[in-house]
């Protein structure tokens, strides 16, 4: 029904609850084919945060009422990207050698950065050695959406 109007702008709560493994594919198909055969924007309420993963080009993070976060699909990959976070007496230096490495990072602050690549850690630890620069943690990060969203509003005392 809500389509016989040809609308411009659809909003749609839950639209894949209750459905079993074949309708939450075919209902994601439709709206992605509305989307780009008739120019359709598709507002989409849901907490299945895995499914709209696959949909959405824009988020909005909603907390007790407020819009706590709206970002795009690319600032949440980013945000959620796995990557080594490392920690060092000095990110100059870590920035330097990794520039000559050539290897992606982000730094965070003077002791932290996070690493979006495949390192091999001795010649990290070599390279960082040789530089007077002390190598002191390192963990890998991979942040799904589900913990993204749970980190945003408060974390574990939500839970």
């Amino acid at each position: 029904m809500a389509l016989a109007g040809d609308p411009d702008f659809l909003v749609l709560d839950e639209p894949a609850n209750g459905l079993d493994p074949q309708g939450i594919i075919e209902i994601r198909e439709l709206i992605l084919k509305l989307n780009r055969e008739r120019q359709v924007t598709v507002l989409i309420s849901s907490h299945i945060l895995d499914e709209l993963s696959k949909l959405a080009t824009h988020y909005g993070f909603i907390d007790n009422g407020h819009l706590v976060k709206e970002l795009s699909a690319k600032d949440l990959e980013d945000a959620c990207k796995k990557c080594v976070r490392i920690e060092v007496s000095d990110t100059k230096i870590l920035a330097r050698v990794l520039d000559e490495m050539k290897i992606e990072y982000k730094i965070l602050s003077d002791t932290q950065a996070d690493i979006f690549a495949k390192i091999k850690i001795s010649q990290l630890a070599a390279a960082l050695g040789k530089e007077n620069c002390e190598f002191i943690s390192m963990q890998e990060r991979d942040e799904s959406l589900e913990s993204y969203y749970m980190n945003l509003v408060g974390g574990g005392k939500n839970a």
